[in-house]
């Protein structure tokens, strides 16, 4: 018995260590490429310098559901052998109140093994935030201008799901006040259907319809600027046997203003994303999948098409640990002139540790490279000669590694500690404009309290200092953001 109980600690011991072992890789391999290079820019229709950072999300949602399918699975079983003990104690018990009082015993367990949590068919969830910004505008340091900042939002939700659909029907609204820069003040009112369905046991629907009305001001015209989005989401998986699935995403968003000053920035965007998963194990599984997304805008200038395939990989290193590997490449085409040709090749790289069932720890690597070509007009052409096109090409790169330590001190206090630095550089080629290019380092680092007042009321504080550096004086910002929230839901 010894020997096998010293072999199952080695064993654990030795997953222990190579966790340890990818982790410290990891983390080495990003503070290398902080150092040696820069941050993400994608060409994703018509946004080629918009960065779409690494989704910490997904890697939290697979982590959390291998450690909730661990722990429903431990409770159920300790469940199971509380009944079965009492149920073999009930037959030698004698008669009387011992006996009944176990038969009571028996009843409660069956009910905890069999407990349905009843449904509520109305909620109502208010959050409201203050906000208090050091450097609002991103200000040179010595020339910062603070403001404080109050957000409200509340939402009504109707639910009526079913046993085999999940129906529900939001009504949100919003309203922020800014104290010394009013113009920034807007409101908003949306609508939201959430339908999820199983058919014939393989096949999923969910259907995500959202139509939303923003009113802001500006200082343009003398009126407020109304914006009506509409934000239509459809997919369907088939799982077409226990280890292979395939899923179809689908979306549409349409954005149109109102006022004649603005509508030549009304725009609409399509993708359609097919995409395949194969489950290698029960806790790992990898994906493929390409996406096609077209952007079109009423001024024609940022109209484009845009392909992408794209790889990912989920899997659990420990029965604590979870990592995860995306990488894609992209493609964007020009519709216009404005618009640039893009191919963009992202990669991140996402590790999570569960150190005690209240700490967790996740790092993130992502590196994003982007080469963009653009036409412009020459402003050497002679006034008697037609305007000729010269292109230009730039390459950005982009790259961050970011670390959060997650604790839950208490059953109501958790705090939650996060450092994310970043470095972007642009490039042109040779004959290229030199003025264009640019470089810039950022360090944000939060720190987030979480205090649980309430099973239907939580309040959320956090401290943010933010600093960046770049090759232009310009470029350089310093910013402390003071944030404190109350959710409620009843």
């Amino acid at each position: 018995m010894n020997s096998i109980g010293e072999t199952a600690r080695e064993r654990r011991a030795v997953r222990f260590s190579k966790g340890i072992r990818i982790l410290s890789k990891a983390a080495a391999a990003g503070l290398i490429l902080f150092v040696t290079a820069p941050k993400p820019a994608e060409a994703i229709v018509g946004k080629a310098e918009e960065y779409d950072p690494f989704e910490q999300e997904a890697l939290e949602e697979f982590q959390r559901s291998l450690t909730l399918e661990d722990r429903g699975r431990d409770k159920v079983q300790e469940s199971l052998e509380a009944l079965e003990k009492k149920q073999k104690e009930i037959k030698t018990a004698a008669k009387g109140k011992r006996k009944d009082s176990m038969e009571k015993e028996i009843e409660s367990l069956k009910q905890q093994i069999l407990k349905i949590p009843k449904r509520d068919r109305l909620l109502f969830e208010i959050n409201g935030q203050h906000i208090y910004e050091s450097n609002v505008e991103r200000r040179t340091p010595h020339y910062e201008k603070g403001d404080s900042i109050f957000d409200l939002r509340p939402t009504a939700i109707v639910d009526l799901s079913g046993k085999k659909t999940d129906l529900r029907l939001e009504l949100a609204g919003g309203k922020q006040w800014n104290i010394k820069f009013p113009v920034k003040d807007f409101w908003e009112g949306s609508e939201r259907i959430r339908y999820r369905r199983r058919y014939f046991k393989k096949v999923h629907q969910a259907i995500n319809s959202k139509i939303a009305r923003h009113s802001s001001k500006t200082v343009e015209v003398n009126q407020t600027r109304v914006r009506w989005d509409s934000d239509q989401v459809h997919t369907v998986n088939l799982a077409l046997s226990k280890k292979f699935s395939i899923n179809n995403d689908t979306s549409l968003l349409h954005r149109q203003f109102t006022h004649e000053n603005f509508d030549q920035d009304s725009n609409w965007q399509f993708t359609e994303a097919p995409s395949l998963f194969f489950h290698l194990t029960p806790k790992s599984r990898i994906s493929a999948g390409y996406s096609f997304g077209a952007s079109r805008i009423r001024s024609k200038a940022g109209d484009a098409n845009a392909h992408e395939v794209h790889l990912g990989y989920f899997g659990a290193v420990t029965r604590k640990s979870s990592v995860s590997f995306d990488a894609a490449f992209s493609h964007q085409t020009p519709r216009s002139r404005e618009t640039s040709r893009t191919n963009t090749y992202k990669t991140g790289v996402g590790y999570i540790w569960q150190m005690t069932p209240k700490s967790q720890m996740v790092v993130q690597l992502i590196r994003s490279l982007q080469d963009s070509t653009s036409e412009t007009v020459s402003s050497t052409a002679s006034t008697n000669s037609a305007p000729q096109a010269e292109k230009t090409d730039t390459h950005f790169i982009n790259e961050s590694l970011s670390i959060s330590l997650n604790s839950r001190l208490t059953k109501k206090f958790t705090t939650i500690f996060t450092v994310n630095g970043a470095h972007f550089k642009s490039k042109v080629q040779k004959g290229g404009d030199k003025s264009s290019e640019s470089q810039q380092w950022s360090l944000p680092i939060t720190l987030t309290l979480i205090y649980y007042l309430r099973q239907w009321m939580t309040l959320t504080a956090d401290y943010t200092f933010s600093y960046r550096r770049g090759d232009a004086k310009a470029d350089e910002y310093r910013d402390h953001i003071l944030k404190s929230s109350l959710r409620m839901i009843f």
